[in-house]
């Protein structure tokens, strides 16, 4: 995305000064994680995986698992820059495109970092547009094309602040809160998968996200943002 002098420069010093509020922010936060083993094994151990998650929950996210150096999927839009700058503050490796616009690109990319054993992938499957909670496919062929599994992550806080006037109902852990951080077990998108067992994977992963949400909404005592009442 072609961005002026001045607004690259504005979209470098947001980045640097989100990464320096949510760093101190953050880590007055108390962190639980609820499958300390799966964490272990496959966020911070050798086997690779693909992080999965909402939209909601970017923002603590890029901060949590920066130090792991990920790549990860950012929208060529400008939000999607600005959030892509902080991600890299934040240690993460940055590769831009969307279901709409470069994402083609982008898999590609990331299947060769997988393939070469540099280290873990994400997005977030309803980004970065919506609607929300409502998983796309895109991640689901970087697991088909590489055998990396999907590993459902998700995140609440027992006090949260709840940005209701995003489309994704951003959240953000309070200070001083405790930081809930979920697995769900890996999920793994055959090689030979046809596009018909392609679309039946996508709404599995989708409900078993939907599933591990409202496991740590509960955990944390937090109310849901739901689409619409059907989606309960």
């Amino acid at each position: 995305m072609a961005l002026s002098r001045p607004k690259r420069y504005t979209i470098a010093l947001a980045g640097n000064l989100a990464y320096g509020l949510c760093k101190l922010w953050f880590s007055t936060c108390r962190i639980r994680i609820l499958q300390p083993v799966q964490h272990q094994k496959y966020l911070t151990g050798s086997p690779l995986g693909i992080g999965a998650t909402w939209h909601r929950g970017a923002i603590f996210f890029c901060y949590f698992y920066g130090p792991l150096h990920p790549m990860v999927m950012f929208s060529r839009s400008e939000d999607g820059e600005y959030l892509a700058r902080f991600a890299q503050k934040c240690g993460m490796i940055p590769v831009r495109g969307s279901s709409s616009r470069g994402g083609g690109q982008a898999l590609r990319r990331m299947v060769q970092f997988l393939r070469q054993g540099k280290g873990h992938c994400s997005t977030v499957l309803d980004g970065p547009q919506g609607p929300r909670f409502k998983a796309k496919k895109g991640l689901l062929l970087l697991s088909k094309l590489t055998g990396a599994p999907l590993i459902p992550t998700m995140w609440s806080a027992s006090r949260v602040i709840t940005l209701e006037g995003t489309w994704d109902k951003t959240i953000i852990p309070r200070p001083f809160s405790e930081i809930v951080v979920g697995y769900g077990q890996p999920y793994y998108i055959p090689g030979d998968c046809s596009d018909e067992q392609l679309e039946e994977c996508r709404l599995e992963v989708e409900e078993r996200l939907n599933k591990l949400m409202r496991e740590v909404d509960d955990h944390c005592g937090y109310r849901t943002r739901w689409l619409t009442p059907e989606d309960l």
